[in-house]
């Protein structure tokens, strides 16, 4: 017979203060506290009697006549020969919950914030987890990861001898799966980068911060494309620099905007090979534009590759990092290809800036988790990842070609720009006066999701924004069929 464990939660939440009030009624108050502050949640099933007294060191008596009280104040409910459990509607709740909306609509303007919260309060964080549901951008659909292989590789992991994965570990990553990751982007990315350059991160948007706080001061001026991808810009102003949107053309990021914009700006955010969200590939010549720039004002670019292993096609497009591994810092994500929850990433940084940037990142959060890390390195280091790049690829590839053909039923409304890459595609109103963000809003409604184009930093620019790979065709024809009746609904 399985062991019954400790009931830890009566220990932490509900023991009694010993030095007030009669046993049982100390018993009842924290029982009620428990309940009241939501540690105890409607309908939850309480420790038994005897549970609860041998680890408050009480006689079962005592427990007793304390969830007997509770019962008849209407707390707890007991079913004989189940247990005790709170109540699901308790007594006073409604006027409590009124009480706590009242006292949270009155509570921002009694607390004080600094400026950098304010401005992190213009892009609000997730408070639920996002559906993958059509037709979310940038989200890979869960039924293409080889949830066995990872698996069996975490199996294989937990169980290898040593203490690599159980004490603190380096700030820059484990050295298998910096190996792992230099390899990759060298032979698929035409980067230039040793295991030694390679950063460890959990996301995009913590390796960008990282590159804000090492090579600029508060104050000092970061380049970012317009429209563009609004989670870095917030990074960038929560790291205390002035954002300078630089509009972006089929060409790319336009430097003599930047160079008239702010000339002496510190760094530059960019994604040439699919720039984010417009679908452009950065040309030679602005590469190279971009380049001579950061040569001449001391300063470094941040390149985005988030979606570069996804080329549908012509040729593949090398990095940017490739061409002056001295002055671009390459950052890729993991959360993207494989599964956002995975919460890895990493940054490739010119071999100057390796040590400031472990530093930065010791600093920010020690270093990121490191079992993930082992099992991600088996599983890039064994083929898994390549050959995961190679099927999603082919089926992201069907996925949109399918979601292209269904999308005519929206030509007499929308412009599409290019879709030769990535996940995503973008489609621009052919009527400018329509509002984005309220079909957006409307189409949300109704279980599609899209994102409004206006949203990306370029009011002007009203379109919606489309993730193609999860959508099947059945859920892609039907929700086109939804945005199609939104659009013309805000006509």
């Amino acid at each position: 017979m399985a062991k019954r464990a400790a009931s830890l939660f009566s220990i932490d939440v509900i023991s009694p203060d010993a030095d007030r009030g009669p046993a049982h009624m100390r018993v009842l108050e924290r029982i009620q506290t428990a309940i009241a502050s939501g540690a105890l949640p409607l309908n939850a099933r309480l420790p038994s009697s005897r549970t609860l007294a041998r680890d408050l060191g009480l006689s079962r008596n005592t427990v007793d006549e304390a969830l007997s009280r509770l019962v008849a104040e209407g707390f707890v409910v007991r079913h004989r020969g189940i247990g005790s459990f709170v109540s699901g509607s308790l007594p006073g709740r409604n006027r409590r919950s009124s009480q706590r909306t009242l006292d949270t609509q009155r509570r921002p303007s009694e607390v004080r914030v600094s400026d950098r919260a304010r401005t992190l309060m213009n892009y609000p964080g997730h408070y639920k987890a996002i559906e993958p549901i059509p037709f979310t951008p940038s989200l890979p659909p869960n039924e293409f990861f080889p949830r066995k292989t990872w698996q069996r590789l975490l199996n294989r992991e937990v169980r290898r001898p040593g203490a690599d994965y159980w004490h603190y570990g380096a700030s820059n990553g484990l050295a298998a799966l910096r190996e792992a990751i230099a390899a990759h982007a060298n032979a698929m990315r035409a980067t230039q980068a040793s295991a030694d350059q390679v950063l460890v991160t959990t996301s995009t948007q913590q390796a960008v911060e990282l590159a804000a706080k090492v090579v600029a001061d508060p104050g000092e001026a970061a380049w970012v494309e317009s429209p563009g991808y609004q989670p870095v810009q917030h990074c960038l102003r929560g790291a205390g620099l002035n954002v300078v949107p630089v509009p972006v053309d089929e060409q790319g990021i336009r430097v003599q905007a930047g160079l008239y914009l702010q000339p002496h700006a510190r760094l530059a955010y960019v994604t040439p090979a699919h720039q984010y969200p417009l679908g452009y590939e950065m040309s030679l010549l602005r590469r190279e534009a971009l380049l001579e720039w950061s040569r001449g004002e001391g300063s470094y670019i941040v390149e985005d590759d988030y979606d570069g292993d996804y080329r549908y096609e012509g040729r593949p497009i090398a990095s940017l990092q490739g061409m002056a591994p001295e002055r671009v810092i390459y950052i890729g994500s993991f959360n993207k290809i494989l599964f956002p929850g995975l919460r890895i990433a990493y940054a490739i940084v010119p071999e100057a800036l390796v040590g400031p940037f472990v530093d930065a990142k010791h600093a920010a959060d020690g270093h990121t988790a490191l079992l993930a890390q082992g099992v991600l390195a088996a599983f890039i280091s064994e083929g898994h990842l390549s050959e995961h790049l190679r099927a999603t690829r082919k089926s992201y590839d069907e996925r949109r070609l399918i979601f292209l053909k269904e999308a005519q039923v929206l030509r007499d409304v929308v412009r599409f720009g290019p879709a030769a890459a990535g996940m995503h595609v973008t489609a621009s109103f052919r009527d400018a006066k329509i509002d984005d963000r309220a079909v957006a809003e409307a189409c949300a409604g109704r279980g599609v999701v899209v994102g409004a184009l206006s949203r990306f930093g370029d009011v002007n620019l009203r379109g919606l924004v489309f993730g193609f790979a999860g959508a099947a065709a059945e859920a892609a024809r039907a929700g086109l069929g939804i945005v199609r009746e939104t659009i013309l609904a805000q006509k």
